[in-house]
């Protein structure tokens, strides 16, 4: 087996590699068995950090992530890239966020989280995840690096966009917006990952369902919708495939010959 790898996949998670129960089909889990016998390497590219998903991991014998929209990128447990948000700005955003919006934080790296306080918003985003509560730790950005922010909330993002022009801000569930460096994506750790590797002739394929999965679709050679993707998304795929919970997954990969 070559150390460069014939292709690389990227799956998204939440409507993609998980099915509506928030789990990953026996057909997925036998594709991605397949994808690595035959030297293609299955990577996660989520909204999630690395340590939300490491049970995930170690289930699905994934080893590679791009993780919190492409602010860490981890290839085979390797740490290759991070894009961490500058202390002074989350100094900024968490001062505004006490003083005119009242809109709590999440903190977030690729080893740990913590809340900025413990509030109803954290509760209800947290059990839509099926997660528990992080620790509440309010200055953990001056201690440790921080790739990306969460405001916990309904509405109300559309305040910070013109007083932080310098973050990105992306509707990722019903209940919180994820925050990072402006510019950062799932598009732009895949491209790290590429350029740190020297896999930039390797084939890229992508299977995504939502808007923060838009600019992967522009990255990779060939970007596949679930079909349950969003119309947007599915306006940008070469192909889309059956439903998530539906062998959506293992079917793509079989037309496309990866399997």
């Amino acid at each position: 087996m070559s150390h460069k790898p014939e292709a690389i996949v990227f799956f998204d998670l939440d409507g993609t590699l998980f099915n509506s129960q928030i789990d990953v089909l026996s057909s997925s889990l036998n594709a991605i068995k397949k994808l690595k016998h035959n030297n293609i390497i299955p990577v996660i590219a989520t909204g999630r950090t690395p340590c939300e998903v490491a049970d995930l991991m170690q289930k699905t014998q994934i080893d590679s992530i791009i993780g919190m929209n492409g602010q860490v990128v981890l290839y085979k447990g390797e740490k290759v890239f991070t894009n961490n948000i500058d202390k002074d700005v989350i100094m900024r955003i968490h001062q505004y966020s006490k003083q005119k919006t009242n809109i709590p934080l999440s903190f977030y790296n690729d080893e740990m989280m913590c809340i900025s306080e413990y509030s109803q918003p954290a509760e209800k985003f947290y059990h839509y995840l099926k997660q528990p509560v992080p620790p509440v730790d309010d200055q953990v950005y001056l201690k440790l690096p921080i790739q990306m922010l969460l405001l916990l909330c309904e509405s109300g993002e559309d305040l910070y966009r013109d007083v932080f022009p310098e973050l990105t801000f992306i509707r990722n569930t019903p209940y919180c917006v994820d925050v990072f460096n402006h510019g950062g994506s799932k598009g732009y750790g895949i491209t790290q990952l590429l350029k740190n590797k020297g896999f930039t002739d390797v084939s890229t394929y992508a299977f995504g369902d939502g808007m923060n999965d838009f600019e992967m679709f522009l990255t990779v050679d060939h970007p596949i919708a679930m079909g349950n993707a969003v119309d947007e998304l599915k306006a940008k795929a070469e192909f889309v495939t059956d439903t998530n919970n539906n062998d959506g997954i293992a079917k793509a990969l079989q037309k496309f010959g990866l399997i």
